[in-house]
């Protein structure tokens, strides 16, 4: 290991119990560890001499020194990789693009854009012009689609003279990345900017939300853990429906703004939903991931909704035959869980953006469930919420 080993002048520690939280202010990355990472952060933050690294390891978990050399190792190749030690940072991230710079570095206008749509959402009619064709964009917002409509706005996504996707809104440049989620949720977070100009935005959760008597709950995971599933039969049984896809989460009250894109039902559950949405027979279908969806589009006028408060985060998963099961999750395991999958807090992230999101994490009641049936997903989710 070098002598010199020392975080990089980017990254930033947040206070958080149970781990430890990392933002790159270079990358515009978020990462969470736990406990063992968090140990030797600090001892290498108190600018330990490196021969001290491993001894302290070995006294503070009860383990051989080889075991403690290796963890040790592990820990600080990976932080290497990531760009979090002195020396190893990747290259700088664009300056701040929250109110836009001209656009720099993009590749020329093409003669022809793989797709071009427009829609108008929310009352806003919207032009939409991609270099790269990205089908389950347009497929999400086709129902929105008014080809006649004179656009208010104008988003385009380019190539790059890199390997860079570049988003741009009215000839500005938005953000750039190679990211396809953080892409996805800059595309989200342009459109929500042209609906509803005046709100300011804590994050975007990539799930579905829901409220009922006014009081509103998210379903945050990855594709393929049951959320949607879980989401329609709660709107089944009688939850106003908001948002899939992303849960958009404004500040300062942490409301959730309705974003209500038509539910995806993979072809496991079309059956399964199918008596309590009878119009599922005839829905759209289109492929992904190998298989065929449907698309269950909700009302019109669910973009109109009086926005909610968030009051409960909830991370379903559904394993087949699985008894019912429930887990209080503390703030660091929230956070952990939304890192696994994808959540949008700005471009760039911003410490005091950070600092907010942390505050109101701490603030939210998160739960982790686990079920076999929809049924029992759906009375977990009521248990939860009671």
């Amino acid at each position: 290991m070098k002598d010199d080993i020392r975080p990089s002048v980017w990254a930033r520690k947040f206070p958080i119990d149970g781990g430890l939280l990392l933002l790159d202010v270079n990358s515009n990355c978020l990462f969470a560890y736990n406990e063992t990472a968090r140990f030797a952060w600090e001892l290498i933050e108190a600018g330990r001499p490196v021969e001290d690294l491993e001894a302290e390891f070995e006294r503070a978990w009860g383990i051989p020194r080889s075991r403690a050399r290796a963890d040790l190792r592990s820990i600080l190749a990976q932080w290497r990789a990531q760009g979090l030690i002195a020396g190893t940072e990747r290259g700088p991230i664009a300056a701040e693009l929250e109110s836009g710079v001209a656009v720099e570095g993009h590749c020329a206008a093409p003669a022809e854009w793989a797709a071009e749509w427009i829609c108008t959402i929310g009352g806003i009619a919207m032009a939409f012009a991609l270099e790269t064709d990205l089908p389950s964009v347009r497929l999400l917002l086709s129902h929105l689609e008014t080809p006649v409509a004179w656009p208010q706005t104008r988003i385009e996504i380019r190539g790059s003279v890199s390997t860079e996707a570049v988003l741009i809104r009215d000839g500005l440049e938005r953000m750039r990345t190679s990211e396809p989620g953080l892409l996805a949720g800059g595309l989200w977070h342009c459109i929500l900017e042209a609906i509803h100009p005046n709100v300011h935005w804590r994050a975007l959760i990539h799930g579905a939300a829901l409220a009922r008597n006014g009081i509103g709950l998210a379903l945050a995971g990855p594709s393929g853990s049951g959320k949607t599933t879980l989401a329609a039969g709660l709107v089944s049984r009688g939850f106003d429906y908001l948002s899939d896809d992303a849960v958009p989460v404004s500040e300062p009250d942490g409301e959730i703004v309705p974003w209500p894109l038509p539910l995806s039902i993979k072809p496991g559950s079309v059956e399964l939903l199918k008596s309590r949405f009878p119009e599922l027979g005839n829905a759209p279908a289109y492929p992904t991931k190998g298989t065929e969806a449907r698309l269950l589009v909700p009302a019109a006028e669910v973009w109109d909704a009086t926005a909610v408060k968030l009051r409960t985060l909830i991370f379903p998963r559904f394993v087949q035959g699985a008894a019912p099961k429930q887990r209080r999750l503390s703030p660091f395991e929230a956070i952990q869980s939304l890192l696994v999958d994808r959540v949008w807090l700005g471009y760039p992230v911003t410490e005091a953006r950070m600092k907010s999101f942390l505050d109101w994490l701490d603030d939210t009641p998160a739960y982790a469930i686990c079920y076999g049936t929809l049924e029992d997903g759906l009375q977990l989710v009521e248990r939860v919420i009671a």
